[in-house]
């Protein structure tokens, strides 16, 4: 993946293992043993900077966790935009936070559209610009660290490139509305009540789109069969000469002669 750096990956990695960074996990990942447990399938793809699970919830049993660089932890490495996978072969595919440093993530999206099978999912991690974290990259946009130096991209942008991929939209869930602060060790939040009994605001600094991939409709086409011509519709000749009654035209020629004459 040309369009992100190695020393750039590194950094990124070494964030994530940050306090802010593991306090951001925490909160995705107890979004996520949520949201897995109703996805079923054979394969699961992660694919993300850093080494953690985040599929622990998930029933699926055959998981794979890939990354761009040999990590200790992970199962593969390779790029996003070149997936070592056949088309339409991945039940689950989970994007951690890939797309916000990327130059062109329109080709990371394709190629996540390639791999994931008919009525498959996608998961889309990301930060959301229209929150206090995005107003913080705005205020440090001079300095290149991690994580400001990411590409945020508005969950509507993503919505609407997946729906030109064939993808259905079911959810979009926010989360992490404070600050992006590390002064008090924050718990990790709980959701086993259930996502829909929490406040949805969009205007969490973290987005996960939800979508799933939709099964390509078939259109069968009818075979043009020529159509026996029947004999209604043939066109009938009219008679030339017209017939008469025979009283009706006796009366009339006779109207037409004048009187008769006696021998």
């Amino acid at each position: 993946m040309a369009t992100v750096l190695v020393d750039q990956i590194i950094e990124i990695n070494h964030w994530f293992e940050s306090p802010l960074g593991k306090q951001l996990i925490d909160t995705e990942t107890a979004i996520l043993d949520e949201l897995l447990a109703e996805m079923f399938g054979y394969h699961l793809l992660q694919m993300s900077f850093q080494q953690a699970d985040l599929c622990v919830e998930s029933p699926i049993q055959h998981r794979v966790k890939t990354s761009l660089l040999d990590l200790p932890g992970t199962d593969l490495s390779a790029y996003p935009d070149a997936l070592p996978f056949e088309s339409d072969c991945i039940d689950v595919v989970i994007s951690h936070h890939l797309l916000d440093f990327c130059q062109k993530p329109q080709d990371l999206l394709r190629e996540f559209s390639r791999v994931v099978l008919p009525g498959g999912w996608l998961v889309l991690i990301g930060f959301n610009p229209y929150s206090l974290w995005g107003l913080t990259r705005l205020l440090m946009s001079w300095s290149p660290k991690v994580p400001w130096a990411g590409h945020y991209l508005g969950p509507n942008r993503l919505m609407d490139w997946l729906n030109v991929l064939n993808f259905r939209i079911d959810r979009a869930i926010y989360s992490e509305y404070r600050l992006p602060l590390t002064g008090r060790r924050v718990r990790r939040p709980d959701y086993s009540l259930g996502l829909s009994q929490r406040n949805n605001l969009p205007i969490g600094a973290v987005s996960i789109i939800v979508a799933r991939k939709q099964l390509e409709t078939m259109i069968r086409l009818q075979p043009k069969w020529p159509r026996r011509r029947h004999f209604s519709n043939l066109g009938l000749v009219k008679p030339v000469a017209q017939l008469y009654p025979p009283e009706v035209g006796i009366m009339q020629k006779t109207k037409h002669q004048g009187p008769a004459y006696e021998n």
